[in-house]
């Protein structure tokens, strides 16, 4: 069996989840792992086997057996590691965003590195191949709700995050309300074109400190002519709320909440189910498994990438567009076009 020869860079909470779905694929072989704190899961990661360790990425990067690299770091870090790894010749998988900078030609700089050293690289949009929202995806695309014209995605996290951990990862528009850009553009087949944005701090004043906000409602504009509705929040006490719904000219679809249980009990006097999952770990976990898959897929067998440096530049503009909506009050247009 052909295998991928791989680097894991990351191993924080989101590094070792995905390191754990990485190591049931048969067709990855994980020959060193790196992350700057190393010391801090030294132990933990040497329990799975993995004793080829270093602090410093670069390792990884000059190691003439490693073909691919998996980044998994904060989000601060992906511009210069995606670049350093283009550069190295690997193949590249990397979590969303590519940058947090508000010049697109940070992000665009990476995709020439990428594009110039004839590597692959994949974007962590996940929610695409969570088989709900993909089983929508491909309905709409038979065309069995005809011509799709509103998307409605409500995504809403279970708690608050640090402050500290929020100005490494972008903030609520970068860090969350990119996935949201990025499914709504995906069931729609349609680049946005514009944006009109108000978010504030209901929940967590502070924010306002880290120039951040906990609450989101949104409207999208397609080039196509169709809409989109978004809404977020940093705190549902239910648990992690996902549901997408897409309205059509010849009827809808919709996913709602996944929990542990189907089981709904009613009575006279009211109706009860079970909450939603508590936390992204759980609720995207057979997603996150199915993106590796297709990674590999592409590597081995020129599968198209699921998602690519384009679609990150995409959802980074409708993110660098809401945010000037939310500050102006006005709606902001977006370049639906993308040329390196």
């Amino acid at each position: 069996m052909e295998t991928i020869k791989a680097g894991v860079i990351g191993l924080g909470r989101a590094g070792q989840m995905h390191l754990h779905n990485l190591m049931t694929i048969p067709e990855i072989d994980i020959l060193q792992v790196a992350d700057v704190f190393i010391d801090k899961f030294s132990d933990k990661i040497s329990d799975l086997g993995f004793t080829n360790q270093t602090s410093d990425y670069h390792d990884i990067l000059n190691n003439p057996e490693i073909n691919t690299v998996f980044v998994f770091t904060s989000t601060d870090t992906h511009e210069q590691i995606v670049t350093d790894a283009a550069n190295a010749g690997k193949n590249i998988f990397c979590e969303k965003p590519l940058s947090m900078d508000t010049n697109e030609e940070a992000s665009a700089n990476v995709l020439k590195a990428v594009k110039e050293n004839h590597v692959k690289l994949q974007i962590g949009f996940n929610r695409r191949m969570d088989p709900q929202f993909h089983n929508i995806y491909e309905q709409v695309r038979s065309g069995k709700i005809g011509t799709p014209q509103v998307v409605k995605v409500t995504s809403r996290d279970p708690d608050l995050l640090p402050h500290d951990l929020i100005q490494r990862i972008g903030g609520l528009l970068f860090d969350f309300t990119m996935h949201d850009f990025d499914i709504a553009r995906y069931m729609m087949g349609s680049n946005i074109t514009e944006v009109y944005a108000k978010g504030g701090t209901l929940i967590d004043p502070t924010l306002k400190e880290i120039n951040d906000i906990d609450t989101l409602a949104l409207v999208v504009q397609f080039e196509n002519g169709a809409y989109g509705l978004i809404d977020n929040s940093r705190k549902a006490v239910y648990g992690y709320d996902q549901r997408v719904e897409v309205f059509g000219s010849a009827g809808m679809l919709k996913a709602e909440n996944v929990s542990n249980s189907t089981v709904e009990l009613y009575t006279k006097d009211n109706e009860t189910k079970k909450n939603p999952l508590p936390i992204f770990t759980q609720r995207y976990k057979e997603a996150y498994t199915i993106e590796m898959k297709a990674f590999v897929q592409s590597l081995l067998n020129g599968a198209p990438l699921v998602a690519t440096g384009e679609d990150v530049i995409m959802a980074q503009r409708a993110a660098i567009a809401a945010q000037k909506s939310i500050k102006s009050g006005k709606p902001v247009k977006v370049d639906p076009v993308f040329k390196l």
